[in-house]
């Protein structure tokens, strides 16, 4: 699953992209873990914001919170129908944009896994759809299946909105299947690396 995620852009470089300006003085780190402030697009009234929150769902928006995993980061399509019963109330959650550079997963066998990245060739920055949690409480990124070169990482991806399609999810008329995604192999570099994939140190290097 996509478990780490990075997010080296500026507040400038994503009011260009997203059209959106940004809310009090959002930080957050190049690096980012779930549990940790990621970057989100949000649309309220014709107007989108750029702010920071924090990456994953609270176990309260979940019907059955012991199988939520603590503050979910990823939602599955199926998850957030409303007869799916595994959220507690799907229409409550807002569309956000997740602002990322690339995404990491584990590679390699147990005890030495290493990070692989996946990111656009074209495109320094990208909006992972996803969906926001009232008040600010989290948000999470919906995974879909990996095209034939993030496969040989992962079974699943990250769901990357076109820049033409950002107001289409944020205003609610698109939906998965007819927003416009980057999903083409062409479209993505893959970069095995030889860093250790709990702490980024080198393989090579001592603990």
């Amino acid at each position: 699953m996509t478990a780490l995620l990075r997010c080296r852009g500026t507040v400038s470089e994503m009011q260009a992209l997203f059209g959106a300006e940004p809310c009090g003085n959002p930080t957050w780190k190049p690096l980012i873990w779930p549990g940790e402030q990621v970057v989100a697009i949000t649309e309220r009234d014709g107007r989108r914001t750029i702010e920071t929150s924090t990456w994953g769902l609270p176990t309260t928006a979940f019907i059955d919170p012991g199988r939520s995993r603590a503050r979910r980061a990823i939602l599955f399509p199926r998850e957030f129908r409303a007869d799916a019963g595994v959220l507690v109330d799907p229409g409550e959650l807002e569309r956000c944009l997740i602002v990322l550079e690339s995404f990491a997963y584990p590679d390699g066998p147990a005890r030495q896994r290493t990070r692989a990245w996946v990111g656009l060739w074209d495109q320094p920055l990208v909006g992972w759809a996803g969906f926001c949690a009232p008040g600010g409480q989290g948000c999470a990124g919906i995974l879909v299946l990996a095209n034939p070169l993030i496969e040989r990482v992962s079974r699943h991806m990250p769901l990357l909105s076109r820049p033409e399609a950002h107001g289409a999810w944020l205003d609610g008329s698109a939906t998965v299947l007819s927003m416009a995604t980057f999903t083409e192999e062409a479209d993505f570099y893959l970069e095995h690396t030889s860093e250790r994939w709990s702490t980024g140190a080198l393989i090579d290097d001592k603990d």
